[in-house]
């Protein structure tokens, strides 16, 4: 291994550490003695298979339809079938688009969604206490800024926001975009996004998808960096030890991750099978598909859910969701046949379709500029004629037709929403509250996608704070939150945008205010201003702004400062203050009343004598 200290600990599956230092250490031939087939495992392989075919019958609908999706919108993003050692992947995908718009809006509304939700160049995430009537102390805001820090840090090693950036092009086009989350040894996590027509889901009680299976294509040598020899079939295994280009032979991988149920022990009239321990919520398991092998390629469990699953809708218990390009399907067919129809017309305009008299038969004849077509022309007949003339004046409507078609597409696909500065039209707004208001006015489309997507990424962050504390990588929580329950909250553009709105609101009311308190002034009445609580109002614009806490004091700190100045001031003021009660007292030494002086009335000592 390199200079690295692993952190895999015994139990735990080999993939942790797979890459090129895993493979660099597998033995390429060993004696083995052969391994006796477990009737656990063989039960379990009998689940996992019937299961997964399950799966892919639910799936099929969707599955037929994601197809159409691919065709008009994106084809690099799905697979028909998944099946070993296919040759032609790299054939022309993408005939079916002549023309791109679709596919141009849907790189504007994938880009548009991780830019506006997980922008690694702004911050897009807060942890905060999940009671908001408990305030959070010095010390414990201290840990959740330290810890927030430690998580971005965390993400941006990691392939988290380039895993993202392709999970939300497929959650826009197919409506649904799984990703699973590993702990790595080289970059703490990573991400594995698999693509449509790989993966299946399912959904537990709560409508929550809850169940992941995939399948996938392996090399024999993808296979042994993964797993590890030792944990390879035979099949895997002779091909390694044969080596060359035995090494790029393919095996379709199954995967399954779901809830850690017991399995039925069938025909033993033993107990059930539990495939990890109970301690476990859910159980991963891989294998090579369709063939019964000793044992599986691997088999580990979880506490936590490793994966999650974005949707853009949701209808009942389905496992998959509704995408907006499944809106601008029928537009983007129907706009893919006018461009072919619009070409066809322009070819037929500069090279129409030509007639001539029988006589020019095995004649040369041509339309090509400078060649010429010898005909007789006698009796005024024509010789070489086209059979009939395309007006350019009908192209127009036509062109028109697909504009409109085109603007519906990026519509749907909400180009209007993340290029609203760019494609503003009309009255262009007038101050910084009038165009927070038009742009949370666009955004309020995507409010319920924003949330749904946020419940999943707060899956995956909670997923990626467990692999931190276990690796210590997080600073031990101080006493005043042990107790709390803290919660992962987002700064998605929705919320910068209602935000925005608070703060615009909020500069108004202070310039307002300024001037009404200076005109107090001049009037000479009391200063409105008394009726404003400063300290409040400016801790608020500093949450709406989402200005760091750690530059503002706390509470405690203002009450300590104001009291040192209180201090320094009576301080300041303590020698002019002496000096004036002495003069006073001259001055009441000297002033006679009544045959005595006013300083002995005063003190009812004789002659004025202080007693």
């Amino acid at each position: 291994m390199n200079a690295m200290v692993s952190v895999k600990q015994a139990g735990e599956p080999v993939y942790l550490e797979m890459g090129a230092d895993l493979l660099s250490q597998q033995p390429v031939s060993y004696n083995r003695p052969p391994e006796l087939d477990d009737f656990k495992w063989g039960c379990v392989f009998d689940a996992l298979e019937a299961r997964l075919g399950s799966l892919r019958n639910w799936r099929y609908s969707w599955w037929s339809y994601w197809s159409s999706l691919a065709q008009f919108f994106l084809p690099r993003r799905y697979t028909w079938i998944v099946v070993p050692n296919k040759m032609t992947r790299g054939n022309p995908i993408n005939d079916a688009i002549i023309d791109a718009t679709g596919t141009l809006a849907l790189e504007t509304c994938a880009a548009g969604m991780w830019s506006g939700l997980t922008n690694p160049a702004r911050p897009w995430i807060k942890m905060e206490s999940a009671l908001p009537w408990l305030k959070v102390d010095a010390e414990g805001q201290e840990w959740l800024d330290d810890t927030q820090e430690r998580l971005y840090s965390v993400l941006a090693g990691s392939n988290f926001y380039t895993i993202l950036a392709q999970a939300f092009q497929d959650l826009a086009l197919f409506g649904t975009s799984p990703f699973i989350i590993y702990e790595d040894f080289e970059d703490v996590i990573r991400l594995y996004l698999p693509c449509a027509g790989e993966y299946y889901l399912g959904t537990g009680s709560r409508l929550a998808r809850d169940t992941l299976y995939r399948e996938f294509n392996y090399t024999v040598s993808q296979i042994v960096e993964m797993f590890g020899a030792a944990n390879c079939p035979d099949q895997v295994r002779k091909l390694w030890m044969m080596g060359g280009a035995s090494l790029d032979q393919e095996f379709v991988v199954c995967h399954a991750i779901e809830p850690n149920f017991a399995i039925a022990n069938r025909g033993t009239g033993k107990s059930d099978i539990k495939v990890v321990p109970a301690i476990f919520t859910y159980r991963e398991v891989y294998w090579l598909k369709g063939i019964r092998t000793a044992k599986p390629l691997s088999i580990a469990g979880f506490r936590g859910k490793p994966f999650s699953a974005m949707i853009w809708s949701q209808v009942s218990n389905d496992a998959y969701g509704r995408s907006p390009c499944m809106t601008a399907l029928g537009d983007n067919k129907q706009v893919q046949l006018e461009t072919r129809r619009k070409a066809e017309f322009i070819e037929k305009l500069v090279r129409p379709p030509m007639g001539a008299n029988p006589e020019l038969k095995n004649e040369p004849s041509s339309i090509i500029p400078g060649n010429i077509t010898y005909t007789n022309t006698e009796n005024g007949k024509k010789g070489f004629w086209p059979l009939f003339e395309v007006q350019p004046a009908a192209l127009t409507p036509m062109i028109a037709d697909i504009k409109e078609v085109n603007a519906r597409i990026e519509k749907a696909l909400f180009v209007d929403v993340f290029m609203a500065i760019t494609q503003m039209e009309g009255v262009q707004p007038r101050n910084e509250l009038e165009l927070t208001k038009r742009d949370l006015e666009r955004l309020q489309k995507l409010g319920p996608v924003i949330e749904l997507v946020e419940a999943e990424l707060r899956i995956a962050l909670e997923r990626v704070l467990d692999i931190m504390q276990r690796r210590k990588l997080l600073k031990p929580k101080p006493a005043s939150l042990q107790k709390i329950p803290l919660k992962i909250s987002f700064l998605s553009i929705m919320r910068i945008a209602q935000k925005s709105s608070t703060a615009v609101s909020i500069k108004d009311f202070m310039a307002t205010m300024g001037g009404v308190s200076s005109a107090a002034k001049a009037a000479g009445v009391p200063d409105p201003l008394r009726k404003v609580n400063l300290d409040k109002m400016t801790d608020h614009f500093a949450e709406v702004m989402n200005v760091p806490q750690d530059i503002l004091y706390t509470d405690q700190e203002v009450k300590q400062h104001d009291q040192i100045r209180q201090e320094e001031t009576q301080k300041a003021q303590a020698p002019a203050q002496a000096m004036a009660a002495v003069q006073a007292a001259k001055t009441l030494s000297e002033t006679q009343t009544g045959g005595n002086t006013a300083l002995a009335a005063l003190t009812g000592a004789p002659g004025g004598a202080p007693q």
